[in-house]
Order: structure tokens, then sequence, then C-alpha cells
């Protein structure tokens, strides 16, 4: 039997719930395991491994976040005679959606700044930043991400609250 339109929208929130999830915890393994694993190794091999860090990690980001940002909001307008389970859900999917720009402004002019004097290095030019700015762009990119890290397990968390109670919800449209 083919699934139909509104079968695909009672299970909206656990799409939220996994796309989430992956997101979350994707951003945690970033903040306590690959950041501090690669300071380990030194500033000039952190600094020559983050464009490929980035590189791998962006598209699966922004796709798990748009997922559960749109899909959570989707399920919460979804959710009729219950406001505080309604807004939670719409709450944690704006969590979600407000990566996107939060990334766009705060992070991309530092992932651009270490991506483009890598890119340079590459191709024999000599390195245009000192190494004490490479540890405060580096620096500063572990803590803007960290941010995003602690801003995805909020929302993640109140999607799994939300989860755990859908059953004595009544879903509209």
């Amino acid at each position: 039997m083919a699934p139909t339109f509104s079968s695909i929208l009672d299970h909206l929130d656990k799409l939220a719930v996994i796309a989430g999830g992956f997101f979350a915890g994707t951003a945690l393994y970033i903040t306590i395991g690959e950041v501090p694993a690669m300071r380990a190794f030194g500033l000039d091999e952190h600094w020559r491994f983050f464009p490929y860090m980035y590189e791998r990690a962006a598209v699966s980001q922004i796709i798990f976040t748009s997922i559960a940002g749109v899909s959570g909001v989707l399920h919460g307008t979804r959710i009729i005679r219950a406001p505080y389970h309604r807004n939670l859900w719409i709450a944690a999917g704006t969590i979600f959606l407000g990566m996107i720009p939060y990334t766009v402004i705060c992070m991309l002019p530092t992932n651009k700044l270490i991506i483009e004097d890598n890119k340079s290095v590459q191709s024999g030019s000599e390195s245009k930043i000192n190494l004490g700015t490479k540890r405060e762009l580096l620096d500063k990119w572990a803590m803007l991400h960290c941010v995003r890290t602690l801003g995805s397990l909020v929302g993640f968390g109140a999607m799994v609250f939300g989860l755990s109670h859908h059953q004595s919800l009544r879903l509209g449209w």
C-alpha cells in the first residue's frame, strides 16, 4: 500500500528527531572528538585538516538541520489543543533552522579565511596568515561551533521530550 500524504505528515516528529539527532551527534563529535584530536597533532596539521573536515561535514549538516527544522516546525503546526507541545516543537524546529543563518553570518567568514589560505598554500604560494592568527581563527571557529553544538543538543532534547509525549497529542490538518 502506497503511503498517503497524511501518513507522511503523521511521522514528521520522528523524521525531525532522527535528522536532529544526526546533526547534534555530528556536531558533538566534532566538538569533543575531532577538534581536540587535531589540536593534539599541532597547529599546522589542524590548519591543513580543516578544509577536508569542513568539506565533508558541511553537506550533511545542512541537510540534517534543514530536515530537522522544517519537519519540527511543520509537526508543531499540526498539534491542536496543546499549546505547550505545539510551541515546544516549533521552538525546537526553529533552533535547527536558526543554525543556517548563524553558520552563514557568524562562522562562514572564518571558514573562508582558513580554506582560502589553505588553497593558496596548496597552489604553491606562502601562507598569508601567521601562526598566532591561525591559532586565533581555529579557536574562534571552535567556540562558534560549540554554540552550534549546544543549540542543536537543546533542540534535539526538546524534540525527544516532545516525541515521548506524542501519543497524547491530537494532530490536525
